[in-house]
């Protein structure tokens, strides 16, 4: 069951701070000789730099209204 609150402001700031949230891991990640290394086999479309709370990010982003 989903709820639609009507609360615009709030959804639009946590869609924000995910989205920032999934650059700052990205970002961070790049940074990592191994993780480069890593992207070569990655879904391009992987949200953030893959991992599990980027990943949880990536399908809250889109989801919440």
């Amino acid at each position: 069951m989903s709820r639609h609150t009507g609360n615009r402001d709030v959804v639009e700031k946590l869609q924000k701070a995910l989205q920032a949230f999934l650059e700052d891991h990205r970002k961070a990640a790049e940074q990592e000789p191994e993780w480069v290394k890593e992207t070569e086999t990655m879904n391009p479309d992987e949200p953030g730099c893959g991992c599990k709370d980027c990943q949880y990010a990536g399908y809250l982003l889109g989801s919440i209204y």
